[in-house]
């Protein structure tokens, strides 16, 4: 990630890292000198400061990405993991004192384009309710105007099986990991199914999202409509969990 300079301020600038486990912001003032740089660390990471340096979003979850500033409230507007590692949330967080506003519903996937000024975001919004809806809202966390909402068609027109998402321990019997189950329409719970799991352990492959059937792909519904058991976990390494789960 790039140092992004604040608009208002060309002494400070945005940094992100991964320092503490999670990728967060930290402001450097490039007025403020450090004296005593000695060495520091976190966990077994080793780094040095010269200036003075605030770390201003901090938690067990990710800033995913910088959209932009509200330079007339001093604000920066970010996507994070902060409610779910299923989803991404934008929010508007305060320089001065690290207040964060959600912009938008709290559920689902949003991607959002910010505007020129700052002040509104487009808003383009699904989650395993909602097949798309697009809106624009302003950065206050008031609410805003729904320009477009789709309808969904595969409900209307065929017989969808049921999906349900969960957790389950890893190896080490503390870490959560999620997975997707799909059942067989008309499912019954008394009978035996052949299931298949779907495998894709690349780093980085986050395979299940709080989108419109949590990321299933057609395969996976048709294989239901054929009578298959599907399920799918994010294994350690995936993306959007931190440093030490991705480096597993």
């Amino acid at each position: 990630h790039p140092l992004v300079f604040l608009p208002w301020d060309e002494t400070k600038f945005i940094y992100q890292s991964q320092r503490d486990g999670f990728n967060h912001l930290y402001l450097f003032d490039t007025k403020k000198t450090v004296e005593n740089n000695s060495e520091l660390k976190v966990g077994t990471n080793a780094y040095k400061e010269y200036v003075e340096v605030s770390q201003i979003t901090k938690g067990e979850w990710l800033v995913q990405d910088v959209l932009g500033f509200n330079s007339a409230k001093k604000e920066i507007i970010i996507a994070s993991t902060e409610v779910s590692p299923l989803q991404t949330n934008v929010y508007s967080l305060s320089i001065k004192n690290g207040k964060r506003t959600l912009i938008g519903r709290e559920d689902g996937n949003h991607r959002a384009s910010l505007s020129a000024g700052g002040t509104y975001i487009i808003d383009n919004f699904t989650s395993a309710e909602v097949a798309r809806e697009i809106s624009i809202l302003p950065v206050n966390g008031k609410k805003g105007v729904t320009v477009f909402s789709a309808t969904d068609p595969m409900m209307e027109k065929f017989n969808m099986p049921e999906i349900s998402i969960g957790t389950i321990k890893a190896a080490d019997g503390k870490t959560d990991l999620y997975y997707r189950l799909i059942k067989p329409v008309n499912f019954d719970p008394n009978k035996k199914y052949p299931a298949i799991i779907y495998v894709y352990g690349g780093p980085h492959a986050q395979l299940i999202h709080n989108t419109r059937f949590y990321d299933a792909r057609g395969w996976d519904l048709y294989m239901a409509q054929k009578g298959y058991v599907m399920l799918t976990v994010d294994s350690r390494g995936s993306d959007n969990r931190g440093r030490d789960f991705e480096n597993c």
